[in-house]
């Protein structure tokens, strides 16, 4: 990237168990489960857990995300990968689960204060 940020918005990582949990699905092949690595409201990096069928550059898959109790998906299309580690580009995201990510990346943020202050969850 020659030095320069060229994220589009601004990416919180998770620290609480549960919001790292995702699931990628994509067309004709077995579910994926991975780690949340980091999430913005235009995208997210994600961790396989197992390398075997990976989505390749340029497909669209969806990815089902948890927050508060609730399992929402988001249409994604894959930016890069580079191993087990995948960044995706949300596509065409329904306002619903726009919403969804926003709350996600606000409840996070939260837990990033409260951990960074020392302060219990």
């Amino acid at each position: 990237m020659s030095g320069e940020d060229k994220r589009r918005s601004k990416r919180v990582v998770p620290f609480v168990s549960d919001e790292e949990v995702v699931l990628v699905q994509n067309p004709g092949r077995e579910p994926l489960l991975a780690k949340l690595m980091d999430l913005s409201e235009v995208g997210a990096l994600v961790y396989l857990l197992a390398d075997e069928n990976a989505p390749d550059a340029g497909l669209t898959c969806t990815l089902s995300l948890y927050h508060q109790g609730k399992v929402f998906e988001v249409p994604a299309t894959v930016a890069r990968k580079s191993s087990r580690l995948i960044a995706f580009d949300f596509a065409a995201v329904p306002a619903d689960a726009s919403i969804q990510v926003q709350s996600k990346l606000i409840r996070m943020e939260i837990e990033w204060m409260r951990l960074s202050r020392g302060r219990p969850l």
